[in-house]
């Protein structure tokens, strides 16, 4: 029953939120049907349980109908199914009950089509009240304030006098609002993939956009500010004031912007960080985790309620360079709960291994990983990586030589690994094999190895590789 596309609907419920759940499905206004409500309190106990009840059908059958009724697999079937829509019907009843400004919308909306004259004056002072009681103002803040000026205009223009100035302004201006901010969060997005991988996007406009923001004064309309500071910090990523002014932006403005599009202004500044710090620019390095602290620690990283793998490994990446090895373990302790549980044994296996190959401690990372198959191909290139570096630095060259060789298996059988990709690792497991070959002391041998990592591309763990080429010159 777990398995259930209505538990799963369910689960991710807490019990504040399951008692609201109750009085929605018991109030006569969204349903009468006794049945459904019998089913809903035994799911609403089950889910209390730490092991679920296993009953059949006709058991939960016999809970929620007449002993006298008869099963019926359609009736039952569309038990569930009503069940269902009633929870999907709660989880919109709470978001549009979290956004005051949805209600002014619908308000004004009703009062116009009902034609209820009578009621229109106060309905205005609601609506605008409700509108200023809204604290998010991503984009659609603008739109839906459009709205509502439309309204107010359809509510009022057979008030207004000929010679009057009607709030047409004000329809377009906030119009406008939402048109500029939306695009230029789209092209922010269209140039980060442009970074990532070679794809051509069209947008109209957008040129035409970018100048006319930076011709006038948007610094009371945040997601357009935001944004175009995002979108000059692609454009001239050399220039580090465009970051600076993206972290001022967020002090000031993050909390005006839903969970998930904090995550997107967050990535960009991250992002700008990551990518000087591999070009070499070590000051980004502890840039980037002073940023991933405080937004650790002020909740900015989660999105609801869970920690991006791709942050949490970084976070650990790059907190074990800054060599931070006690803050790096009680953060992998504290904060794996908030992993997706699909992906956080491996998350918590891998990161651990990081650490104890960062504290030199090899054949704890050898037992943290030779036991484990990933099923995420990334995780399993790292985890073979890391096994590698481990055994040459052990010494261990008969299992480095068998784990290369099964590894070179590996990544001729995945067919889901890119080619590029698979050319890099191939490259790499020849020259560490190469690397485990050479006698210390060997000029000739080293310089020629090193020239070969020097002007192969996309060696993995490149500057490990040049670490213990240096230590066998010696």
């Amino acid at each position: 029953m777990r398995e259930a596309k209505l538990y799963k609907a369910l689960v991710q419920l807490d019990g504040h939120e399951l008692n609201r759940l109750h009085k929605f499905i018991t109030s006569p206004y969204f349903n009468r049907n006794q049945a459904i409500i019998k089913l809903f309190e035994w799911i609403k106990d089950d889910l209390k349980r730490e092991k679920s009840t296993e009953l059949s059908k006709e058991e939960l059958w016999n809970l929620c109908f007449a002993p006298n009724e008869k099963y019926d697999d359609g009736r039952f079937r569309k038990l569930q199914s009503d069940l269902l829509k009633l929870v999907e019907e709660y989880y919109a009843q709470e978001a549009f009950e979290a956004n005051p400004i949805h209600k002014a919308k619908y308000l004004l909306e009703s009062i116009y089509n009902k034609d209820l004259e009578d009621l229109q004056s106060g309905t205005l002072k609601t609506a605008k009240r409700l509108a200023e009681e809204q604290i998010l103002k991503p984009a659609s803040f603008y739109y839906y304030q459009y709205e509502i000026e439309q309204n107010i205009f359809n509510l009022t223009r057979s008030q207004v006098e000929r010679n009057a100035k009607s709030n047409i302004e004000e329809i377009a201006e906030n119009l406008d609002r939402f048109y500029l901010a939306e695009k230029l969060r789209y092209y922010c997005t269209i140039l980060n993939h442009q970074h990532l991988a070679d794809l051509n996007y069209k947008m109209l406009f957008i040129d035409q956009i970018i100048q006319h923001v930076e011709s006038n004064d948007y610094n009371d309309v945040p997601p357009i500010v935001i944004y175009h500071q995002i979108l000059l910090s692609y454009k001239e990523p050399e220039e580090r004031k465009h970051y600076d002014k993206i972290k001022k932006l967020i002090e000031e403005h993050i909390h005006l912007f839903p969970e998930t599009e904090v995550a997107e202004i967050l990535d960009s500044a991250l992002n700008y960080c990551i990518k000087r710090m591999n070009s070499g620019e070590a000051e980004f390095v502890k840039e980037a985790f002073q940023l991933y602290q405080k937004w650790l620690d002020r909740g900015l990283l989660k999105v609801r309620g869970k920690i991006d793998p791709f942050h949490f490994k970084n976070i650990v990446t790059i907190g074990l360079r800054l060599k931070e090895f006690d803050w790096i373990e009680e953060f992998i302790h504290e904060n794996n709960a908030f992993l997706d549980e699909k992906v956080r044994d491996n998350a918590v296996t891998f990161n651990l291994a990081q650490l104890y190959f960062y504290k030199k401690d090899y054949p704890k990372v050898i037992s943290q990983l030779s036991q484990v198959e990933y099923d995420d191909i990334t995780y399993n290139l790292n985890s073979k990586t890391l096994l590698m570096a481990s055994y040459y630095e052990l010494d261990e060259i008969e299992a480095l030589g068998s784990l290369l060789d099964t590894f070179r298996v590996y990544l001729s059988r995945n067919k889901e690994l890119p080619a590029s990709r698979r050319k890099h690792y191939l490259s790499t497991i020849s020259i560490v094999r190469k690397l485990s070959k050479i006698v210390p002391g060997d000029k000739k041998e080293i310089e020629k190895l090193q020239k070969e990592v020097d002007t192969t591309q996309g060696v993995v763990s490149k500057n490990w590789i040049l670490e213990k080429l240096t230590l066998l010159n010696k």
